[in-house]
């Protein structure tokens, strides 16, 4: 995302003019204070001075005020941004680990040797954790990314999380699961780990590339 400089010179230049016609009327100020002071000299009458301060009013144009807003909506703008695509990248990366941990849970059954029955209580173990797993993924809020960013991960994004409840999409097994549905289950969290990395690296390269 690129934003251009011209903003930025309005806003020095709209300074250097403040600065300009603030020199101008202090010029103007202190040349009437002069004035008076020899009049003072002059008639050898001092009079008391209603009160020593001086205010400058600065009238800036109205295109230069809406300059001025706009720099600020642009900086609020940035800093929404970047707030909510850390929150995202945050959300994705304890979904990751936990995806990882639910493949470790899988990756155990299917290698063990030899295999485990699907009475074993380690079998049922491991299962169980994988539920448990299933269960913190459910809790995790993970906001979709910030426009422009959504727009270049859309696809991706559609992949991963469910269009009702916006939660992360993945595999349910019971504890007496068989192979069949072990290995399913594991090449589907293997797919999701590759969504989750894809999404993260897309939405760094167009952040690198300027949008």
């Amino acid at each position: 995302m690129r934003i251009e400089g011209n903003d930025q010179r309005l806003a020095a230049v709209t300074a250097t003019q403040m600065q300009n016609t603030g020199t101008q009327q202090m010029l103007a100020s202190k040349y009437v204070q002069e004035q008076e002071a020899q009049k003072v000299s002059k008639d050898y009458s001092p009079q008391p001075i209603a009160g020593d301060r001086v205010s400058i009013n600065v009238e800036l144009p109205k295109s230069t005020v809406d300059t001025l807003q706009k720099m600020g909506n642009i900086s609020d703008f940035l800093n929404t941004t970047a707030v909510n695509l850390r929150q995202t990248n945050e959300g994705l990366q304890a979904a990751a680990s936990i995806i990882t941990d639910m493949k470790s849970s899988m990756d155990q059954i299917i290698k063990n040797y030899p295999p485990y029955s699907v009475e074993s209580q380690a079998r049922i173990d491991l299962l169980m954790n994988f539920s448990s797993l299933k269960k913190q993924i459910q809790s995790l809020e993970i906001p979709a990314p910030p426009p422009p960013f959504y727009e270049v991960v859309k696809h991706l994004w559609a992949d991963l999380f469910a269009e009702v409840d916006k939660k992360l999409q993945t595999p349910t097994l019971p504890s007496d699961a068989s192979d069949a549905q072990v290995a399913a289950a594991a090449k589907q969290l293997d797919e999701i780990a590759s969504n989750i990395s894809n999404v993260q690296d897309t939405m760094s390269n167009y952040l690198a590339n300027g949008g």
